[in-house]
């Protein structure tokens, strides 16, 4: 009795480190992360519905840069410095230069 109890704990906690090391194995981004991704798309919220989109897929192309990147050099990464640099870069871009145009067009009637 005693000694299959024992061999039966051991089993369970093999299996517990089995699946611990599948998992491992996986991407992970921790919530830290978000909190910045948050933080920039809701300052774009702030000022206009178009420089939301664009840091979304800033923070999008980022995130899909930094992947690419864990592809190729199978080591852990920090998740932030593509997403957050591209997230800026667009939302500038479109509030300084993309905004203003499509404003002037709109503003003489001018459409696609």
């Amino acid at each position: 009795g005693q000694g299959q109890q024992g061999q039966g704990q051991q089993g369970q906690q093999q299996a517990e480190e089995y699946e611990e090391e599948e998992h491992s194995d996986g991407i992970k981004l921790g919530l830290g992360d978000f909190i910045f991704y948050s933080m920039l798309v809701g300052r774009a919220a702030m000022y206009d519905m178009m420089t939301v989109f664009a840091a979304y897929i800033g923070i999008i192309a980022g995130l899909g840069l930094t992947l690419l990147c864990l592809a190729v050099f199978r080591r852990a990464l920090p998740a932030l410095p593509f997403s957050i640099a591209l997230g800026v870069l667009f939302y500038f871009l479109t509030r300084l230069s993309l905004e203003p145009f499509i404003v002037n067009l709109d503003a003489h009637y001018v459409y696609f």
